[in-house]
C-alpha cells in the first residue's frame, strides 16, 4: 500500500511539474522568438489613410455683397447675394482670408467699361462673372457692351445656353437692329451643331409668340432686371 501509494503521489507531483515548465520558462525568458514578428519597412500593415479636406470659407462670415476692388492688385471681384465670390474657393484659412478682405473696397459698377472687364474683373468663373457684367452693362442703359460680353463668352463655350437666352433676351428687350443682326450672325455660326437643346433654343427665339412675350413682359435675371 505505502509503495503503491508512494508512486501514484511520485507520478501526479511530476505531472503537476510537467505542466508548470513552460510557465516558468515564459516568466523567465517573455515568449518564444518566434511569436515575435520583427518590426521592419517590409512587413507594416497597409492602412488607408483618410485625409481630410478642409472646408471652404463659411460665406456667413462674409459681410460683403456689391462689387469691390483689391486695392493691392487692382483686381475687382462681385459678391453676390449670398456673400460668395469664387476667389473665396482659393482661400485656405482663415488668415488668408483675412488678408484678402481687409484690401478690398467698394467699387462703383457704374465705372464698368469693356476695357476694365477684360483688364481687371477677376475671372475665376468666367459664365459667372460675364453674367454679372452684363447685367451692370444692362442697368447703365448700355446694351451694346453687354451683348458684346455675352458673345464673347459664347464665342468661348457656345453650348452655354444660359448666354444665348440672356443675348436673344437684350437683343428683344432693346430692339436694337445691331444687336438683333449680330444675334442672328452669331446663331447661324453654331446653326450646324449636333446639340438637340441648342438647336431649340435656336428655334425657340424665332417664335414670334415667344417674341411677343419677352418684349411686353418685364424680365428679371438674379433679381436684377433687364
Amino acid at each position: 500500500m505505502c509503495a503503491g501509494y508512494n508512486r501514484r503521489k511520485f507520478i501526479m507531483t511530476g505531472g503537476s511539474l510537467l505542466l508548470l515548465l513552460p510557465l516558468a520558462e515564459y516568466c523567465n525568458n517573455g515568449p518564444k522568438q518566434t511569436d515575435i514578428i520583427p518590426r521592419t519597412k517590409g512587413n507594416k500593415t497597409a492602412r488607408h489613410i483618410r485625409k481630410f479636406r478642409k472646408p471652404p470659407v463659411n460665406m456667413k462670415m462674409v459681410t460683403n455683397r456689391g462689387w469691390y476692388r483689391n486695392t493691392r492688385n487692382g483686381k475687382i471681384h462681385f459678391f453676390d447675394e449670398r456673400g460668395f465670390t469664387p476667389s473665396l474657393e482659393y482661400v485656405k484659412n482663415g488668415r488668408e482670408f483675412e488678408n484678402f478682405v481687409k484690401h478690398l473696397e467698394p467699387w462703383d459698377a457704374r465705372q464698368l467699361t469693356l476695357e476694365t472687364f477684360q483688364k481687371n474683373v477677376s475671372k475665376k468663373k468666367k459664365d459667372w462673372i460675364t453674367e454679372q457684367a452684363a447685367l451692370v452693362f444692362c442697368s447703365t442703359g448700355n446694351y451694346e457692351a453687354a451683348a458684346e460680353v455675352i458673345s464673347g463668352r459664347i464665342e468661348k463655350r457656345h453650348l452655354n445656353v444660359r448666354m444665348w437666352d440672356m443675348l436673344a433676351m437684350i437683343s428683344l428687350k432693346t430692339a436694337n437692329e445691331k444687336l438683333v443682326s449680330n444675334q442672328a450672325a452669331l446663331m447661324a455660326k453654331y446653326n450646324s451643331t449636333d446639340n438637340k437643346l441648342l438647336s431649340a433654343r435656336f428655334s425657340r427665339y424665332k417664335e414670334e409668340g415667344w417674341q411677343q412675350k419677352v418684349r411686353n413682359k418685364d424680365f428679371k435675371w438674379d433679381n436684377l432686371k433687364i
